[in-house]
Parts: structure tokens; C-alpha cells; sequence
């Protein structure tokens, strides 16, 4: 996708944000653009994506081929669930718009469709207003039925005093503690305790949470107390 940014006429921008009355807000973005592009533009504008990858470099006509889940999917869905309208080659060499009102079949097709009917040269995403601060959480558990009954918990919390932005879980096996992307989140001290628990047990698993919030909610958010 990326070979795109060489092409084209570049008069016309490949990230173009739009904003119609407080409802409606989108961004229309080139399929070869990185999500870090995309989110760096539409927060000139206050705005950002509503559902996400958790690594930002990657193109949006990729993701979009695929589903791009993270976080945020339990509430917004995958990024496909938050695309207005495709700009597509067809298998025929056709340049077609689609969205869910035209060309539908082709529309849904596309998106996930991992290449096989089309490839995405623009995509008109959904947008929301961008946190202007966010509490970010990871507790670590050595029992899984725990560790599931509370995500279960987090992704069901309709109280908008206590729900969550963004919920996802994941394994840590003892090999790959050290190794672990994830694991900088933790300083070196709780990171030898994670690493002793997965030696013990083979494995641990880490529940990731996140809230949304601005300054006015400070407050309320340090109180929060999802568990006991």
C-alpha cells in the first residue's frame, strides 16, 4: 500500500478531515497512510478514530482489508464497522466508490475481504472527539477464570461513572516476560515479579484497561473502584 505515496498528484491531501454540524465528523483518508498519520492530523482538529490497532503503523487500506481490532472493538466494533464509504480498484481495473447505500455488496466485501475483491485506495472513517486525558490500568492475574470474569465485568459496565474506553486481555507466557513489548509498561522491580509468577505457573495473564476523561473529571476518576 505504501508504494501509493509515490503516485498521484499531490495537490490533493491523502488525510483530509471533515467536520459537518457536532454529529457528523469524518476524516477521508489514502489507503496506503499509516494510522499514526491519520490520528496526527484529525488531532488538529480535536478528533480522532474510534476504534483503533494497538500499533499505528500500519497502512489504512491494510487494516481495513483485514478487520483492525483492539481495545476499543467491544464498544465501536473493528475499524471496518466505523467506514462510511470506500474508494476501490475492482478485480476489473475499475475505480468504484461503495458504501453501505451504494454498491453495498461490494462495500461489505471489501471490508475484511483480505484483498480478494478489491484493493482500498480511500476509506471515509468515523470520527469522534479526541480524550483529552486517559487512565491507563494493566493488572496481572495467575488464574484465568479471575482474569476472564473480570474483563467479562469491565466490557459490561454501562455506568458512566465506572465504564471503561477500552478493555483487552492477553497471555504472558514465562518465556517471553522479559521480551514483551508490554512489559515496559511495568518498572523493573514489578517486572521480576511478573517474571517470577510466570516461571511458577507457565504463564500469566494481563487485563488492560483504559478511561477516557478531562480535566473536570479528574476527581472522579480517582475514585473509581470497579473491584472490590
Amino acid at each position: 500500500m505504501t508504494s501509493m505515496r509515490n503516485g498521484g498528484c499531490d495537490c490533493q491531501p491523502r488525510v483530509r478531515v471533515s467536520q459537518e454540524g457536532s454529529v457528523l465528523s469524518y476524516v477521508d483518508a489514502g489507503g496506503e497512510q499509516f494510522w499514526i498519520d491519520v490520528l496526527q492530523e484529525t488531532l488538529k482538529y480535536g478528533l480522532a478514530p474510534r476504534s483503533w490497532t494497538d500499533y499505528l503503523y500500519l497502512t489504512v487500506g491494510g487494516t481495513l482489508s483485514n478487520a483492525g481490532v483492539s481495545g476499543q472493538a467491544f464498544l465501536h466494533g473493528p475499524q471496518i464497522s466505523n467506514v462510511y464509504e470506500l474508494d476501490v480498484i475492482t478485480g476489473k481495473g475499475e475505480m468504484v466508490t461503495c458504501s453501505e447505500d451504494h454498491k453495498p455488496d461490494l462495500f461489505f466485501a471489501v471490508l475484511g475481504g483480505l484483498g480478494q475483491f478489491g484493493i482500498i485506495t480511500r476509506a471515509r472513517i468515523a470520527l469522534e472527539p479526541a480524550p483529552q486525558m486517559v487512565r491507563w490500568v494493566r493488572l496481572i492475574y495467575t488464574n484465568f477464570e479471575a482474569f476472564a470474569r473480570d474483563q467479562e465485568k469491565l466490557i459490561s459496565l454501562d455506568d458512566g461513572k465506572e465504564e471503561f474506553n477500552y478493555v483487552e486481555g492477553s497471555i504472558l507466557m514465562d518465556h517471553n516476560v522479559g521480551n514483551n513489548w508490554r512489559s515496559s509498561f511495568f518498572s523493573e522491580r514489578d517486572l521480576g515479579r511478573i517474571s517470577s509468577l510466570a516461571a511458577h505457573h507457565g504463564a500469566v495473564y494481563c487485563l488492560e484497561g483504559a478511561r477516557y476523561y478531562d480535566k473536570a473529571m479528574v476527581h472522579m476518576v480517582d475514585k473509581v473502584r470497579v473491584f472490590p
